[in-house]
C-alpha cells in the first residue's frame, strides 16, 4: 500500500493549499474486477471539478468522465473510492460519504484517517457496496478479495480538463 503514500505526497507536493492534512482529498483505484482485484491505477485528483476544503472532497461527473475515457480503453474499472479524513475526524464512512459516495455493488470506500498521514491500512475506514448501502470489511477478508501487494501501479493525475502521469511504480 505504499504505492498510495508515495503518489499521494507527489501528487499535492507544491501545489498551494493542497498540501496533505490541510484539506479533505482523495483518489480513485482502477483495475480488473476478478475474484481476488489488483489495483493498476491510482488516480489522484485535483484542480478543476474538484472540490477539496476542510471537511468535503467533490468529485463532478466531468471528472469521472476523464477517467472513465481513459480506463476502458485499458480495460480498467473502478474498484474504489478512497478519500482522506482530516486530523481528529474518524477514519469511517460519515453520512455524507455514505450517501453521495459511488454506490455500485462491490466499490470500495475507503477512509484514511489524520488528514492522509496514517500509513497503517488496517486501522483505515474499508467499506464494500452492497445491498444498497455501505458495509465494512473485515482485514482478513479484504485479503481475501483484493491482492494488497505493491505490484505494477500507475500513479496519475486527474481533474475536469485531463490526466497526467504522475510516476510508473514497481
Amino acid at each position: 500500500m505504499d504505492y498510495i503514500e508515495r503518489g499521494y505526497r507527489r501528487h499535492f507536493e507544491g501545489r498551494p493549499g493542497t498540501r496533505p492534512g490541510v484539506r479533505e482529498a482523495g483518489a480513485l483505484w482502477l483495475g480488473v474486477r476478478e475474484d481476488v482485484a489488483r489495483t493498476a491505477a491510482v488516480v489522484f485528483l485535483n484542480g478543476e471539478g474538484v472540490e477539496a476544503s476542510r471537511g468535503r472532497w467533490k468529485v463532478s461527473p466531468e471528472v469521472f468522465g476523464v477517467v472513465t475515457r481513459w480506463a476502458k480503453p485499458r480495460g480498467l474499472c473502478l474498484l474504489g473510492v478512497v478519500h482522506t479524513h482530516l486530523h481528529g475526524v474518524p477514519a469511517r464512512l460519515s453520512r455524507a460519504d455514505r450517501e453521495h459516495n459511488v454506490q455500485v455493488p462491490g466499490v470500495l470506500a475507503v477512509v484514511i484517517g489524520e488528514g492522509g498521514w496514517d500509513e497503517d491500512h488496517t486501522i483505515w475506514g474499508w467499506y464494500v457496496y452492497e445491498n444498497q448501502d455501505y458495509r465494512p470489511i473485515l482485514v482478513g477478508e479484504l485479503k481475501e478479495k483484493f491482492d494488497m501487494s505493491s505490484g505494477k501501479v500507475e500513479l496519475l493525475g486527474a481533474n475536469a480538463e485531463g490526466m497526467w502521469e504522475i510516476a510508473k511504480d514497481g
